[in-house]
C-alpha cells in the first residue's frame, strides 16, 4: 500500500503558502462548506490544511475534490444516482467532537480525508486496510496521541482493537 503523506510530499522547497491559500480559499467558498463556517468549526480545518502536504492540496483542489457533508444536509438534497465517492458525511457525534477544541477532532479530519484519497487512489483496497493506511496518515501529520484519542472515544469494535494495535506498532517502530 502507497505511504499517502511521502507520495505528495514534493522536493520543491519554494514557498507553499499561496497555494494553502488558494486552496482555503476554494474549500471554504464551497457551498456544501457553509456549515463549517456557521458553526465556527473552521479552526479544526486550517489547521489540518497547514498540516497537509501542499502537493496534496493541490490534488485535492483538482483531482480529488473532497467536500465534508453533515448527514441530515445529505438526506434532504439527496439526489438519486448522485456520486459520492469525494464525500465525507459527518455524522452528529462527529459535528459535536468539531465544535470541541479536542485534538481528536482534528485526527478524525485527517483521517477521513486520508480514507477517502485511498479509495479513490486505489482500484481495489480492502476497506480495513485502508482505515489503517489512513490511520498512518494522521500518525505521520503528527497527530498519533489525538488518533489514539479518537480511537478510544468509539464503539468496541473488532476493527477499533486492530486499528489500535496497527497505531501501537507504527508508534513503536517510527521512533516516536
Amino acid at each position: 500500500m502507497m505511504n499517502l503523506l511521502h507520495k505528495f510530499l514534493s522536493k520543491d522547497r519554494s514557498d507553499k503558502s499561496q497555494i494553502r491559500k488558494n486552496f482555503s480559499h476554494y474549500f471554504f467558498s464551497l457551498p456544501e462548506h457553509q456549515w463549517i463556517k456557521e458553526e465556527g468549526v473552521s479552526h479544526h480545518f486550517h489547521n489540518l490544511f497547514s498540516r497537509v502536504p501542499a502537493k496534496l492540496l493541490e490534488s485535492l483542489m483538482q483531482k480529488y475534490p473532497v467536500v465534508f457533508v453533515k448527514s441530515q444536509d445529505l438526506r434532504e438534497a439527496r439526489n438519486p444516482g448522485a456520486i459520492l465517492s469525494n464525500t465525507i458525511v459527518v455524522f452528529p457525534e462527529f459535528q459535536k467532537l468539531l465544535q470541541t477544541s479536542k485534538g481528536s477532532a482534528l485526527a478524525w479530519l485527517a483521517h477521513e480525508l486520508a480514507f477517502v484519497i485511498y479509495e479513490l487512489e486505489s482500484d481495489h483496497v480492502e476497506p480495513l486496510m485502508a482505515e489503517v493506511e489512513a490511520d498512518k496518515f494522521v500518525c505521520d501529520l503528527g497527530l498519533t496521541f489525538e488518533l489514539e484519542e479518537l480511537l478510544l472515544m468509539l464503539d468496541e469494535s473488532v476493527e477499533k482493537r486492530l486499528r489500535l494495535t496497527y497505531l501501537t506498532i507504527n508508534h513503536f517502530t517510527s521512533g516516536n
